[in-house]
């Protein structure tokens, strides 16, 4: 078997695992689940576990990890395709807009079962948190990289309010069978959170002043 062959039956034996653990904590909870019946779900033994995988704590933060890997790269993918003339304030704005957002209520809508893992808090305290983490991060990190930004409150604070934020809208979105459209809530986020976000980043004066 040629080593492209490998990694391919790797990487589908590691999904079938991971797709296992996802459905049965939705089913019973992670605190029942048992390697025993991750391994009967995706029909696979406990020895070929425990040669990707120390336990279902391990595998659940793989999962999720690779789940923000993939965010993260879509996530600065989609701001590259911004116009390289814009200013960085102009591109932050952007970042506040509605192709972001719907790139996050999207990639939440593709990956629902595991969204749903992660923000009801199934296993542990790390897992719970991820994604929150990420987003934080993203937001503090893009924020420090803009010259000359007078916020009105520190960055950490309203990277905070602003994950915590979405991620509130992001779990009731899921848990509720995802009521409203993708757009809608797209629009709905922005009209409670960005327009009041842009203000207090000063980055509707700051635009206006580059323009001038």
């Amino acid at each position: 078997m040629s080593e492209q062959q490998t990694d391919r039956r790797v990487r589908r034996t590691k999904r079938a695992l991971q797709d296992a653990l996802i459905s049965l904590i939705l089913e019973k909870g992670y605190d029942s689940v048992t390697i025993e019946d991750i391994t009967d779900r995706a029909d696979l033994g406990r020895t070929t576990f425990y040669l990707h995988f120390r336990d279902k704590e391990e595998l659940l933060m793989r999962a999720i990890d690779a789940i923000g890997e993939d965010f993260i790269e879509k996530h600065a993918a989609l701001l590259d395709e911004n116009d390289s003339n814009q200013s960085a304030l102009q591109k932050l704005s952007v970042n506040l807009d509605e192709r972001i957002l719907y790139h996050i209520f999207d990639h939440a809508r593709q990956n629902a079962d595991l969204y749903k893992v992660m923000l009801r808090g199934e296993g542990s305290a790390k897992a719970s948190k991820r994604m929150s983490d990420i987003i934080r991060s993203e937001t503090v990190k893009r924020l420090e990289n803009l010259p000359n930004l007078e916020t009105k409150v520190p960055l950490e604070i309203f990277a905070l309010f602003f994950s915590g934020t979405l991620i509130e809208m992001v779990t009731w979105w899921l848990e509720n069978d995802q009521p409203y459209s993708v757009e809608q809530m797209v629009t709905y986020f922005q009209q409670m959170f960005v327009f009041g976000a842009l203000d207090t980043l000063n980055i509707n004066k700051k635009i206006g002043e580059t323009k001038n």
